[in-house]
């Protein structure tokens, strides 16, 4: 047995092991803390805080720090987001992460190196052969009902979450999780698995802990009741105003200090609220009137906010543009067109078009960051940014293609990244004679139309950079319907490969097979985002999104 332990996690054997048989990836961090991530299903949206409890609005107030240095009671975060629903199991979307993230917690998070640090596990313990992974449990965590956390709570939580979740279930397979003791779960795979923690601890669609009651008590629509262990719980959700968070004062931090979604959590402000604004200049406006200290900034705003005293101002890479195809579709289910779109795509044209700024995109023809020494691969990048109109249009001859219109779904939500890109590939591919058109709908009915085969022929997307391939949301079974037995197989090969030359290989058979041959979805290459904060924000992190756990707000 292999045991990966928070407080131990430093020494140079315990490196080796996570090199062994975790899935560590290079830094990223995704695109959400004022615009909607990718994906997620559509559901309805209630609840209380476990209590039955509707609390009062606070109003603002301040409060003194260790230091004497005045503060203030409550932080207001806007997102440029509407959402049918705060489940996180259901919902693979960055901005409903960026809340859900302060509610609920998982065995194991990554830290900033992307290395699988126990949360409400004590310890990642592995098998010699690969095949069984045991989560022993901290003792003595409440939920914000005021329930201890115990094995029954992991059990039903992952087990509906690998339900709901299609990398989870390509993943595990039938595998279950079960109950060792009152206080350690466990999952036995049918085959060895580097996979498990990459999986229970990413970002999206992540793998929240809730009570068991919880579960039991959620309806088709999705959970009815918020109840996490984090340092915020659930207060009052206001339909398309607000997400109302408030400090559990019962929270039970790790003693380590804090590194990404890891270590130490602590609630410094009382009143937490996530505030839904979808326009994106509506956003602005309200940052430089000093409504919000946060904001998102685009190119052109970028001198008015550089001449701004007090400002701190970052460049955050974790995005990448893709165009996902509708394999149930008619016309995109034929690889040669898909091939086509893949031939004749002058992605860095693309890319400085959606951006409008050279410092804020590469050209990357791998699944992962570059820095991600694990799983990075320039197999298959002939495939990438050819700009070979004359080869697309032979491959578009071939796929029978005759002059039919085809749908691309998108929505003008979300600070029109999505729109945006949307309208540069079709301009693009105009240029090859594919006729096409754009249905627009708010962001919420997108993602509900986008899990309607008939309804949408390509779709053009922001996705979170993800650690490993078997984590990208266009591979899952649901997402554009990759049914394709050849990329299942190489995506599972990724997963049970326990060496460094074996994930290799198994990357580089994966990305070369999807790039030249399969094309499930094209890459068009990296994106980053300006974020900016006042200076009296202290403690502020974004990793994968925004973290305010830890951040105070001083007093102006």
């Amino acid at each position: 047995m292999i045991r990966i332990n928070a407080m131990s996690r430093t020494v140079r054997l315990m490196a080796a092991l996570l090199a062994l048989l975790l899935v560590l990836a290079g830094c990223s961090s995704n695109n959400g803390a004022s615009q909607a991530g990718n994906g997620g299903a559509a559901t309805s949206q209630g609840g209380t805080n476990g209590k039955g409890e509707t609390e009062p609005e606070k109003t603002e107030g301040n409060t003194g720090d260790a230091n004497g240095e005045e503060t203030v009671d409550v932080l207001r975060y806007p997102l440029s987001l509407t959402f049918a629903s705060l489940d996180p199991h259901l919902v693979p979307t960055g901005g409903v992460a960026n809340i859900d993230r302060h509610i609920y917690e998982q065995l194991v998070a990554f830290n900033t190196k992307y290395e699988t640090i126990p949360v409400l596990a004590t310890s990642i313990d592995v098998s010699e052969d690969g095949k069984t992974y045991t989560f022993p449990l901290r003792k003595g965590v409440k939920f914000h009902n005021g329930k201890e956390l115990k094995a029954e709570d992991v059990v039903a939580s992952l087990n509906r979450w690998k339900e709901k979740t299609p990398r989870a279930q390509a993943s595990f397979g039938d595998s279950l999780f079960e109950i060792v003791d009152e206080y350690t779960v466990a999952i036995k795979l049918a085959r060895p698995s580097n996979d498990v923690p990459l999986q229970l601890a990413s970002y999206l669609q992540f793998a929240a802990i809730t009570t068991k009651e919880a579960i039991e008590a959620a309806g088709p629509d999705g959970l009815t009741e918020f109840i996490g262990t984090g340092p915020y719980k659930f207060v009052e959700y206001k339909q398309d105003q607000y997400v109302h968070l408030a400090k559990f004062d019962d929270y039970q931090s790790v003693d380590a200090p804090q590194d990404g979604v890891t270590g130490k959590k602590e609630a410094l402000v009382k009143d937490l609220y996530f505030d839904l604004i979808p326009d994106s200049s509506t956003a602005f406006s309200a940052f430089l009137a000093g409504d919000y200290d946060f904001a998102n900034v685009s190119v052109d705003n970028l001198p008015q906010v550089q001449s701004l005293p007090e400002i701190h101002l970052e460049k955050v890479f974790g995005s990448e543009l893709n165009i996902v195809f509708n394999k149930k579709a008619q016309i995109p289910s034929n690889v040669k067109f898909r091939q086509a779109i893949a031939a004749a795509l002058d992605t860095e044209q693309v890319l400085l078009g959606y951006t409008s700024d050279p410092e804020l995109y590469k050209l990357n023809s791998s699944f992962v960051q570059q820095t991600n020494t694990n799983w990075y691969s320039e197999a298959g990048s002939a495939g990438y940014n050819q700009k070979n109109i004359e080869k697309a249009k032979e491959l578009l001859a071939e796929s029978g293609y005759n002059g039919e219109e085809l749908v691309f779904l998108t929505t003008r939500d979300s600070g029109d990244m999505f729109y945006n890109g949307t309208v540069l590939v079709k301009d693009q591919l105009d240029k090859i004679g594919i006729k096409s058109r754009m249905e627009v709908y708010d962001f919420t009915t997108m993602i509900a139309k986008r899990a309607e085969p008939q309804a949408w022929d390509l779709y053009v997307g922001s996705f979170s950079v993800q650690a490993s391939p078997s984590q990208l949301l266009f591979f899952g079974k649901t997402y554009g319907w990759p049914e394709d037995e050849k990329l299942q197989q190489l995506i599972v090969a990724t997963t049970t490969a326990l060496t460094k030359e074996d994930r290799q290989q198994a990357s580089d058979a994966l990305h070369a097979y999807e790039r030249e041959e399969y094309v499930a979805a094209v890459k068009i290459g990296e994106t980053g985002n300006y974020y900016a904060n006042r200076s009296n924000i202290v403690g502020y992190q974004y990793f994968e999104g925004p973290i305010l756990w830890n951040t105070k707000v001083l007093k102006k």
